[in-house]
């Protein structure tokens, strides 16, 4: 077999491709190690702690309660069950009917209880019996029904300022009948609650943070994030009162609190 010269144009471009190809693995490798490297970076940033500090925010305001509820009832006695019922359902319509000329409306009335229930009297025994204690069975004294009872018990839930005041329902109700008064309590409604709880939410929050741009000030660093945030529910107390007819009920405002605890993140300055 007789020896071929190679053509010179062939050599030139097989080197040619030979270096891109050299050129092209070797930027390839640079840049999986480049990235390697920024990986490795960026995971020893985020493994290294980050500087926080927690703080306390408290908010307060007084709060105008905006309902009351009066409950009154009435007990009605009877030599039996039906006749103690009936009796009693004739004055709690009374009352209701009283109520209703005061001025106060259907929804704003409801059933707080009722009862039907025996009434016990104690018959001495006829046995002769000896004093010792504690006595035999035999001169226990024995219990019989003597009559009965029914009680029935409603709730006047108004706005604090209505026009009807809580003593004009205690006296309504006593004077068509009503012989048991259980007393009143203000509440603040569910609507201005959730205002109080977005307003406090807020100034809790603010309170939080300055106190923690001065901790952080305080060692030359500021604050760059939030690590998390934790709310304290707000209560809202009910202030109860002894009613009585003829007299001026003034519920007065409540105090209302609320906390929270924000961590945040600080960095250098």
């Amino acid at each position: 077999m007789s020896d071929q010269k190679l053509n010179p144009k062939f050599v030139l471009l097989a080197g040619i491709l030979a270096a891109g190809l050299f050129a092209a693995v070797f930027a390839g490798t640079q840049m999986v190690q480049s990235a390697a490297a920024q990986n490795n970076s960026n995971d020893q940033e985020e493994s290294q702690p980050k500087s926080t500090v927690t703080t306390l925010g408290t908010a307060t305001t007084n709060v105008q309660p905006d309902r009351f509820t009066v409950t009154v009832g009435v007990e009605a006695n009877g030599t039996t069950a039906q006749q103690a019922a009936s009796s009693n359902a004739d004055l709690i319509a009374q009352i209701i009917a009283a109520l209703k000329e005061l001025g106060v409306t259907d929804d704003q009335i409801s059933t707080s209880s009722y009862s039907v229930f025996p009434v016990y009297g104690h018959m001495q025994s006829t046995e002769v019996c000896i004093m010792i204690y504690p006595p035999p069975p035999e001169c226990l004294p024995e219990q019989e029904i003597t009559g009965y009872r029914a009680s029935n018990s409603i709730s006047v839930t108004l706005h604090a300022d209505g026009g009807i005041e809580a003593g004009q329902v205690i006296d309504t109700a006593a004077e068509a009948g009503a012989n048991a008064v259980s007393g009143g309590y203000y509440f603040i409604s569910s609507e201005i609650q959730q205002e109080v709880r977005d307003e406090l939410i807020a100034d809790a929050i603010a309170s939080a943070r300055q106190r923690a741009d001065i901790a952080a000030e305080a060692v030359g660093m500021e604050v760059s994030g939030i690590q998390s945030i934790n709310l304290n529910d707000v209560y809202f107390p009910v202030l109860s009162r002894e009613l009585a007819a003829d007299t001026q009920i003034l519920p007065g405002q409540q105090e209302v609190s609320m906390s929270v605890s924000v961590t945040y993140i600080v960095q250098e300055s």
